[in-house]
């Protein structure tokens, strides 16, 4: 006797699913495990086992990427809508908990907001002691992503590109310069203020746009400002690694410069002739604004997000 359908569904599990319509989203294992935050051998064995819990077979491997067979088509949609449902189900439940203990969350970028966001936060619960707020340490590219699935009410994203590519609602709360980062040794080092066309035959290192989007086009457009093209040797996920590389003489940097803030030996921060500036913005989801979000963002002088 053949097992029913519902009987094989209720085998499959919801990573699963969320597995296959990445890959199937993506057409590519690789950038999926990145984008799922899983390794590439977990995500292949868990597509597998999918595959023979349901006996067939969903996705093949070619040259021109992953491609959907004939019932990976046909399974596809009920796959989202399941995933959707069971996100709509906890959104539900999320929101049936804030009635009894009302919650804020909040996202940031350290490194960007971390002298501002905890003095931000203690102002709002003076005024608002009853509403519990947590605080998360994410990426912008995690914040848009958790702010459009609703687990964030608010996140302080940084530059606006990642905000402006998920069509977020933002408002402007702030503005950063950045600074070279050089190597202790360097003879820019030596110089109160650096002119950025001195560093054009160096070496730069960058930060990815995975953490701070944007921040290497900041990077770029000052340097062709300054009559250069910077010749970027390696794209770095975050601050503190990328001051380790300048440290060990791999190459020079421009970063924010409140990432000052992390221990720097071996690096000197120079100020820049007509340093580069980028505006920071905190977003949201469009329309998802509470009278617990638009109290945070009162308190702190910031009245509306658009």
């Amino acid at each position: 006797m053949q097992p029913s359908h519902s009987g094989m569904l209720r085998r499959v599990e919801l990573r699963q699913l969320r597995y296959f319509v990445g890959v199937a989203r993506e057409q590519n294992f690789t950038r999926a495990a990145l984008k799922l935050r899983v390794a590439q051998p977990a995500l292949s064995r868990q597509i597998r086992q999918l595959e023979e819990e349901l006996g067939v077979k969903l996705l093949e491997r070619g040259t021109r990427g992953v491609q959907l067979t004939a019932p990976g088509e046909v399974f596809l949609a009920p796959a989202e809508m399941l995933l959707d449902q069971s996100e709509r189900a906890v959104r539900q439940t999320r929101m049936r908990g804030q009635q009894e203990q009302r919650q804020l969350n909040l996202g940031y970028v350290w490194g960007l907001f971390h002298t501002l966001v905890p003095h931000w936060i203690a102002r709002f619960r003076q005024q608002n002691p009853a509403v519990a707020v947590n605080l998360f340490d994410l990426s912008a590219t995690e914040q848009a992503e958790a702010l459009l699935r609703g687990k964030l009410d608010l996140g302080f994203i940084g530059f606006a590109f990642e905000a402006d590519a998920a069509r977020l609602s933002k408002r402007k709360v702030g503005e950063c310069s950045f600074m070279a980062a050089l190597p202790a040794g360097h003879p820019a080092a030596r110089q109160r203020r650096v002119a950025l066309g001195t560093l054009a035959q160096d070496f730069f290192i960058v930060i990815s746009d995975h953490t701070y989007p944007g921040a290497a086009r900041v990077v770029a457009d000052a340097c062709r400002r300054a009559g250069f093209r910077p010749k970027i040797v390696q794209a770095v996920e975050r601050g503190y690694a990328i001051l380790g590389l300048v440290a060990g003489d791999c190459g020079v940097t421009l970063l924010p410069e409140s990432l000052q803030a992390l221990p720097h030996p071996g690096v000197v921060f120079r100020p820049l002739q007509d340093a580069p500036k980028a505006d920071l913005f905190v977003a949201c989801q469009p329309g998802s604004e509470t009278e617990d979000t638009k109290a945070f963002l009162n308190s702190v002088g910031f009245r509306d997000l658009s």
